[in-house]
């Protein structure tokens, strides 16, 4: 009889640290590239550089239809008139090397008026700016059993200028870790 239950505690004990889990299959598999909204104050004798929150901002993909001629629409919507945003998530193509986004502004600013004393509103509104990056899709390996994610390493950025003013590179690598990849300046 103790035999029996010696083999089984064993038999348990074999089964229990015979299994493991692949830590590979717990990182997060999404890959999307993280966009930073900032806005430039600058004086005489400083520049200050702030996170800016857009009243609404509204991002679609798009792709130039070659027999078209024009930028058609190919994603669903991928932010829908989204409030207090200052960093955006933004999906690329995995097996092109160019994704391309129409970006829509609406956002209120409040300055001093010097002359006045008194507030000034302005109001941007439905401003479209279109953003292109370039880049290279590269697969990398998680495990046997998880297989590979997509990553992407920007080359280039460029953004068509109706509400942002510039635009920067500051980590060229787009994988699965949250690391602000461009930042456009207002």
């Amino acid at each position: 009889m103790k035999k029996i239950q010696y083999l089984i505690f064993l038999l348990c004990a074999v089964v229990g640290f015979s299994c493991s889990v692949d830590e590979g299959c717990r990182t997060s598999r999404s890959v999307f590239l993280e966009l930073g909204i900032y806005h430039v104050n600058k004086t005489d004798t400083s520049r200050i550089v702030s996170a800016m929150y857009i009243d609404s901002l509204t991002v679609r993909g798009l792709k130039f239809d070659s027999l078209a001629k024009k930028y058609v629409y190919v994603d669903s919507i991928i932010y829908n008139r989204m409030r207090g945003l200052s960093k955006i998530n933004l999906p690329l193509h995995n097996f092109e090397p160019v994704s391309i986004f129409e970006i829509t502004f609406n956002n209120k600013t409040i300055t001093k008026n010097i002359l006045t004393g008194k507030n000034d509103t302005t109001l941007i509104l439905n401003k479209k700016d279109t953003l292109t990056i370039s880049h290279e899709n590269k697969d990398d390996y998680l495990s046997l059993e998880c297989g590979t994610i997509k990553i992407h390493s920007i080359d280039t950025a460029n953004i068509i200028k109706h509400f942002a003013d510039s635009i920067k590179i500051i980590n060229r690598i787009v994988n699965n870790v949250n690391a602000e990849n461009i930042q456009i300046y207002k």
